[in-house]
């Protein structure tokens, strides 16, 4: 009996003093949820990001993607994601506005004039300080917001060719500040619908408009119920993959670069399939019978100038900060 008291307390002595022997090299996983379908070029980056991440870390981090909201909505994954439920998340930056109100600024309708200035504007100082904000006062670390999305343009039950066409035009738009403003002073009616309605409201005639991407659009078959796209590309919003930040500080600085390294590649090989993407579907749609109308978005962009500053006015972001934008 004294024999195995011996050994059971030479046991317990190893554990204490060894307690994490093996724990370094156990594989660290990272979930990673997104809204879109398997086909979208955000989840085929994923897909690309989750096999550089394993190899260059030599196996060390495993990246699991899941797709179609199957983790919950967009709102919910990021909630995860600053509670620390989950890993990461990808999505328009516009989502990460609710806690940091400058991200909203790319998802205002001509509030920046193209992709590209959106693009300076992530990589610039200001774009790290809005990095640096987000992680600080919420625990969320961006670690990449230059994945570019299609921009949103109208699709109408009838034709857009000017902004005075819009006058009374009722449009589905999300219900945020920075959507309804914009398109309030163009003259629409913001109609907020869920997504999986606009289908039947452009059928019915409950919304004559909406504004999307083309592939949702497309997806959605919206075209097959409102005939003309307008293409204002009015918001150019790009993605931004985001990492609860204290998983993220908890990674070695050789596992952090590998992610940083990855995202960026992955982030080149999304840019490169949603271009292609978007010059077939447009193919498909002008095929299928789709009237697409061409129209002066200078005309649009400027009866919404004063849009940011009015959303300003209303708290959404600091005041100045537009100004600081335009600056750069």
């Amino acid at each position: 009996m004294k024999k195995w008291v011996m050994v059971l307390a030479v046991l317990m002595t190893v554990t204490i003093c060894f307690p994490a022997f093996g724990a370094e090299n156990a594989t660290k996983v990272i979930r990673i949820g997104h809204i879109q379908n398997v086909d979208h070029p955000i989840h085929l980056a994923l897909l690309k990001f989750a096999e550089i991440v394993k190899k260059n870390s030599g196996g060390s981090l495993e990246v699991q993607v899941y797709p179609n909201s199957q983790l919950g909505s967009a709102i919910t994954m990021v909630q995860s994601v600053k509670a620390g439920a989950l890993e990461g998340f990808v999505d328009g930056v516009g989502w990460y506005g609710q806690y940091v109100g400058e991200y909203f600024l790319p998802a205002t309708a001509y509030a920046m004039k193209d992709i590209d200035q959106v693009l300076r504007l992530m990589k610039s100082s200001i774009g790290k300080e809005m990095e640096d904000k987000l992680l600080k006062l919420h625990g969320i670390k961006m670690i990449n917001a230059t994945w570019i999305r299609m921009p949103r343009q109208l699709l109408a039950t009838k034709p857009i060719k000017t902004p005075d066409d819009v006058k009374g035009l009722k449009l589905r738009i999300p219900e945020l500040a920075s959507y309804v403003v914009p398109w309030k002073e163009l003259g629409a009616q913001p109609t907020p619908i869920a997504l999986a309605e606009v289908y039947l409201a452009l059928q019915q005639g409950v919304v004559d408009a909406c504004e999307l991407p083309i592939d949702m659009i497309y997806t959605q078959k919206l075209h097959e119920v409102a005939k003309y796209l307008v293409l204002t590309a009015h918001q150019s919003e790009p993605s931004g993959l985001i990492m609860n930040g204290k998983f993220f500080n908890s990674l070695t600085q050789k596992e952090q670069k590998v992610i940083y390294d990855a995202a960026e590649e992955a982030g080149k090989y999304n840019n490169k399939l949603s271009i292609a993407l978007e010059k077939e579907l447009v193919a498909k749609m002008k095929a299928g019978g789709t009237i697409f109308i061409t129209v002066d978005r200078e005309a649009f962009r400027n009866r919404v100038k004063n849009a940011p500053y009015i959303l300003e006015d209303k708290g959404v972001w600091p005041k100045g900060f537009y100004d600081r934008v335009k600056g750069i």
